[in-house]
């Protein structure tokens, strides 16, 4: 299949996964909501097994999305199915709610998946377990073959009603996937569904959202100079973005999504360049050290710029003032920090600190002080927030190979996302 209409399709089958059918009346609990934050893993869930009508593969394979995207969240501790006999229904009254008492479940969230031909529903009901009160309800429709994207709309509406927040369901992520070359990809937060954006059979590196999710800038090497591009992920369309001799590597969006800040160089000193992401005009040179500027990232804000630098000695975290120029040093931590993330409240930038191996920090813009988030787990780079701000997403080599990995934002609750290894550089999608 052509990588642009793999893409499109894989877009619409999100899409249509999330279309609410609308027969079943949503409830609201007037004050029910999780008071832990994710990574807790301390709200006990029931999560029985799917029922089925028809499809007995399909309803499982819908539970196991269930199962898989909730774990991701980090907010609970799922219940063993088996650790209760359920043979009533999903609406009230047609259960016992003391059996769920029993096990200890503060609530419960049940599920099933009709199949007629190739056509799937698949509907979630949720419940306070102690006051027996019904807090929501939704049917959502698909087809054979969407069993992993009806499992994630069930979660999100899970979490939605439990939270009332829909965490990152409905982000994706981008990374570059290694087989040989190194290609650019996009894939769900669970590590599956991956397709390609670029598959040109040679290096391309260093992958970012556009502010609105719709297109992909990067850096390739297929006209043998590491040139600047960016796609547009609904026609497929690819233009160069910046092709000056030397590297053209780093891009990232402003928040307005008008502009583009990467790092070029002619020679053996890379500096930061401001460009219009439209036409690639450069607008502004904004670095001349003579040393070498990396990494950009945007504040929230748009008015501040974090790189890295080494022209202090090593490699550093720095921050710019767009509008006076003026730059700061942020990072301490040891003598090699680099990759800096803004986070999305603007308070905090993730960043990999050599110590000795690449770990994951995170510092406080405000106050300076720096927290770890890994350590002795191998190598840990290349950190992104998810839009809420309560997740980062990063390669980690503690397996032996280099997977992307979840973790909470206060690093206590960290998954693995991908399996096969050669996963490098991932960043969130907005959610749209």
């Amino acid at each position: 299949m052509n990588p642009t209409r793999h893409l499109r399709a894989a877009l619409r089958f999100l899409v249509l996964a999330l279309l609410l059918i609308g027969s079943l009346p949503a409830f609201a609990s007037s004050g029910f909501v999780i008071d832990v934050g994710p990574g807790r893993k301390d709200f006990p869930l029931g999560l029985p097994y799917s029922q089925a009508t028809g499809g007995e593969s399909s309803a499982r394979a819908v539970w196991e999305s269930t199962r898989r995207h909730l774990e991701l969240t980090g907010y609970f501790r799922l219940i063993d199915p088996d650790a209760t006999i359920d043979t009533g229904g999903l609406e009230p009254g047609t259960f016992s709610m003391q059996d769920w008492r029993t096990v200890r479940a503060a609530a419960l969230a049940k599920t099933g998946v009709r199949a007629v031909g190739d056509a799937l529903s698949a509907e979630v009901w949720i419940y306070d377990v102690n006051s027996g009160e019904r807090l929501a309800a939704k049917r959502f429709e698909g087809n054979a073959g969407q069993e992993r994207a009806l499992g994630q709309a069930l979660a999100r509406e899970i979490l939605l009603a439990l939270t009332g927040d829909p965490g990152f369901f409905g982000a994706r992520l981008t990374a570059v996937r290694q087989r040989g070359n190194k290609e650019i990809v996009v894939l769900d937060i669970d590590g599956q569904g991956t397709v390609p954006v670029t598959r040109n059979g040679s290096i391309n590196i260093s992958p970012a959202w556009s502010p609105d999710g719709r297109s992909i800038a990067w850096t390739s090497y297929r006209r043998d100079n590491p040139d600047a591009y960016i796609k547009d992920l609904r026609t497929g369309r690819t233009r160069v973005l910046s092709a000056a001799q030397g590297i053209n590597v780093g891009a990232t969006f402003s928040p307005d999504g008008s502009k583009v800040a990467l790092s070029r160089s002619d020679g053996a000193h890379a500096d930061l360049f401001l460009l219009d992401s439209g036409t690639g005009k450069v607008l502004r040179r904004l670095t001349r050290t003579g040393g070498i500027d990396v990494a950009p990232s945007f504040s929230p804000d748009g008015k501040q710029l974090a790189f890295s630098s080494e022209r202090s000695g090593g490699s550093h975290i720095f921050i710019m003032d767009l509008e006076s120029g003026e730059t700061r040093r942020v990072s301490r931590q040891g003598s090699f920090n680099t990759d800096p993330a803004w986070s999305p409240d603007g308070r905090t930038i993730a960043f990999v600190g050599r110590d000795p191996t690449f770990d994951i920090f995170l510092l406080d813009v405000e106050s300076g002080v720096t927290r770890r988030i890994t350590q002795k787990m191998g190598n840990n780079e290349n950190p992104g927030w998810s839009p809420d701000g309560r997740y980062l997403v990063f390669s980690s080599t503690r397996t032996g190979r280099s997977e992307l990995w979840l973790s909470t934002a206060d690093g206590r609750h960290q998954v693995q996302l991908t399996e096969g290894g050669g996963y490098f550089q991932p960043s969130f999608s907005p959610v749209r």
